[in-house]
């Protein structure tokens, strides 16, 4: 039986179409003031990209769902020299964050060399590097039903529990959406469904879908629902 089922693209587009209904004033040079370059668990899963794919990426974030009571976010923000908000007709939408401090990625550095990066945001993360769209691309559904491997097997409970606040963090953040956005370094393959992170969103959310470049075999994006 196989473990990914292939969906319709317009299906898709229509499951994830989004009306933003907040919007919040953000004070930036507040939150660089009050937090240093401490890396979390949460933090960990947005600087990994910058290290394991290309250091000239960046992070959008849609502004309707930006709270700076929430603590995470504020010390994601402290991480990165360029913070810009991005507006369409005048109307904020999306925040990005570019270019990492180099203090924070020589922090992480130090982290990975010493084994403590989650092993699940190295699962989604760590492997192929940066690559190209070739714009031909498929959306499949991963099947939950048919994933037997189960991951707290695998993994240390402090990791699992870590995960678990960055998940929480992660969907507090998109609120104001159905679905969130993942980029993960991964290649579609039958042996995907071994994916310690894969196997952690089958549980987590009731929809779990990857977008698949049909050229090489990358996953583009991996799409999920953002269950209450």
């Amino acid at each position: 039986m196989s473990y990914f089922e292939d969906i319709d693209k317009n299906f898709i587009k229509d499951l994830t179409r989004t009306k933003y209904s907040r919007l919040e004033e953000v004070n930036f040079q507040t939150i660089l003031n009050i937090f240093g370059n401490e890396i979390t668990p949460f933090t960990e899963f947005y600087i990994a990209p910058f290290i394991f794919r290309t250091p000239s990426m960046c992070i959008n974030i849609p502004l309707a769902c930006i709270d700076l009571n929430n603590n995470a976010l504020r010390e994601l923000l402290c991480h990165f020299q360029k913070i810009t908000v991005l507006t369409s007709k005048e109307i904020p939408f999306e925040l990005r964050l570019e270019n990492l401090e180099p203090k924070s990625k020589e922090i992480f550095s130090i982290l990975l060399s010493e084994k403590k990066i989650n092993p699940f945001v190295l699962d989604l993360y760590q492997f192929y590097g940066e690559h190209d769209s070739s714009g031909d691309f498929r959306y499949v559904k991963f099947v939950k039903e048919s994933s037997k491997q189960a991951y707290e097997d695998l993994i240390n409970s402090n990791h699992i529990k870590d995960f678990n606040q960055i998940w929480s963090s992660i969907k507090q953040i998109y609120s104001d959406t159905n679905y969130v956005y993942l980029n993960p370094n991964w290649l579609f393959s039958e042996h995907l469904k071994d994916s310690i992170a894969l196997n952690y969103f089958s549980m987590a959310c009731k929809e779990v879908y990857l977008c698949v470049d049909n050229t090489t075999s990358r996953i583009i994006n991996l799409l999920l629902s953002n269950d209450n």
